[in-house]
């Protein structure tokens, strides 16, 4: 990802020893946060359906519909407590290509962060785009672990949607996280438009059902919110951002934006809102 991003050129001060305190630094935060993140997971998870967990006798419990492949000689047939099966399968294959993929995008765009951070070049409302776009792509990861786990696919292509234009989205916010780089209108309105076409869907879909009408259980209700709060954080700091470059410039902020611009987004979310209902 590093190479794709803008490089700079640092001082003395930034390729000295403190540089490696730096890299370590920024190294171990990106290992954390995919290490973190199944731990609160899980374990808010764990209290939310207390109710309805089912407390496992490791003693007398069995699982049969285990191949044992992966043990080998050493276990066959119906085998005893353990705290992971997994089947050899395709579908294994691919939640784990999936899980590598977001852990490896997670690591390398939380280093990117820090490192930002830490050279203090990080543009502060990207940073908070970015924390608060983490809950939507965890829940897209675990969404696809499901669904090739039980192999039920019923909100597959609604869920393959949100998760490309998501990832869109995240991309231009991790590119606009260095200070150096210039917040263009169309940058701003790749994230603008995405999250517009996002608040729409979600107008007509679960968050309105479930959150305004008060019919879903207190998981969905949360879920819904934390996908609504960033969406209108990337509806409303990109426009921030684009106010600050028009006073720069001493325009109104409409000027920034070209009549094309603005007819191609007009275009993007009346067609990606299509897409979605149609899915």
């Amino acid at each position: 990802m590093d190479s794709l991003l803008p490089h700079h050129h640092r001082s003395a001060e930034h390729t000295g020893g403190f540089l490696s305190r730096r890299v370590v630094i920024a190294t171990a935060a990106g290992f954390l946060l995919p290490i973190l993140l199944p731990f609160f997971h899980l374990g808010i998870l764990s209290h939310l359906w207390d109710e309805y967990n089912y407390k496992v006798d490791r003693l007398v419990c069995s699982c049969p519909c285990w191949d044992t492949i992966f043990k080998g000689i050493y276990e066959r047939g119906p085998a005893g407590y353990k705290h992971v099966y997994f089947n050899i399968t395709s579908n294994t294959f691919k939640i784990w290509c999936v899980t590598v993929f977001a852990v490896l995008l997670l690591y390398e765009a939380f280093k990117r962060v820090v490192k930002l951070s830490l050279y203090r070049e990080i543009r502060l409302s990207m940073l908070v785009l970015f924390l608060s776009s983490i809950y939507p792509h965890y829940y897209s990861w675990w969404s696809y672990f499901n669904y090739w786990n039980d192999d039920y696919y019923h909100q597959w292509n609604h869920q393959l949607f949100f998760s490309i234009t998501e990832l869109a989205s995240t991309i231009a916010v991790v590119y606009l996280l260095d200070k150096s780089v210039n917040v263009t209108p169309l940058r701003a309105l790749v994230i603008i438009n995405i999250a517009v076409l996002h608040i729409i869907t979600s107008g007509f879909d679960q968050f309105v059902t479930n959150v305004v009408q008060g019919n879903g259980m207190l998981h969905q209700v949360l879920r819904d919110i934390f996908f609504m709060i960033p969406d209108l954080l990337h509806l409303s700091l990109p426009i921030l951002e684009l106010k600050m470059v028009a006073k720069a410039r001493k325009v109104p902020t409409v000027y920034l934006i070209s009549n094309r611009e603005f007819s191609a987004s007009i275009a993007f979310v009346l067609v990606g809102w299509f897409v979605c209902w149609m899915l």
